[in-house]
């Protein structure tokens, strides 16, 4: 299918899906559309934000006032019949496909900025079309870093622009601890970004009877 053709089919399903999706006081977050052997149409829905989770004073925080209460399987369910109704009776897909219906969850794929301001403060996983050159933060770089243009970045979210985001990089050690990288604050255009994801860094545990080792 064909990019132009694509976007249209998108936008089309979006417009099938937020008449139900209000009916269930839900949002439409994003939509995916995936080859696997056949189309996988993955469509996100979830609950809006609260006006007081939406004030300055929320946005500019971190984390929990960016939380909402999770859409059920039984609305996910309902959606996907509805909708799945509403594209037989339309006749816009010419060949086998998957409809899938869920939410977002923790690790969520934001498809407009506007979906990212409500997340500053947080790590954020950014892969990009075309890669990005760092810049050094001062005169020296942690161990193993390396001036290399990359196509992906981890950060701390610092900034949403009108067409860019701002992230502060880090790494991500194989114990799961978040490493300042020694680079200037990363300016990335939305264009760039083929997938933006918020990320969760899980920290490997202490084996029990294991103590930290300290020195002398």
């Amino acid at each position: 299918m064909e990019e132009m053709k694509e976007d249209a089919l998108k936008k089309t399903i979006i417009g099938l899906t937020e008449p139900i999706a209000r009916s269930l006081n839900l949002i439409v977050w994003g939509l995916e559309i995936l080859r696997a052997g056949r189309m996988i149409i993955r469509l996100y829905v979830d609950a809006p934000l609260s006006p007081s989770s939406t004030s300055d004073a929320a946005l500019a925080s971190s984390g929990e006032n960016a939380d909402r209460r999770s859409p059920s399987i039984g609305q996910c369910e309902e959606i996907s019949r509805h909708l799945a109704l509403a594209l037989d009776v339309e006749n816009l897909i010419d060949e086998a496909y998957t409809l899938e219906v869920s939410t977002p969850g923790f690790s969520r794929t934001f498809f407009s900025l506007a979906q990212m301001r409500p997340y500053l403060g947080e790590l954020m996983e950014v892969r990009l079309r075309d890669p990005v050159m760092p810049e050094p933060l001062g005169s020296r770089l942690h161990p193993g870093a390396a001036l290399t243009p990359r196509h992906l970045w981890r950060g701390k979210l610092n900034a949403v622009r009108d067409d860019a985001l701002v992230l502060e990089p880090v790494a991500v050690s194989a114990d799961g601890d978040i490493i300042p990288e020694a680079f200037k604050p990363l300016c990335l255009p939305w264009k760039n970004v083929h997938r933006a994801t918020r990320l969760h860094v899980f920290k490997n545990p202490v084996k029990p009877g294991k103590k930290a080792k300290t020195s002398r």
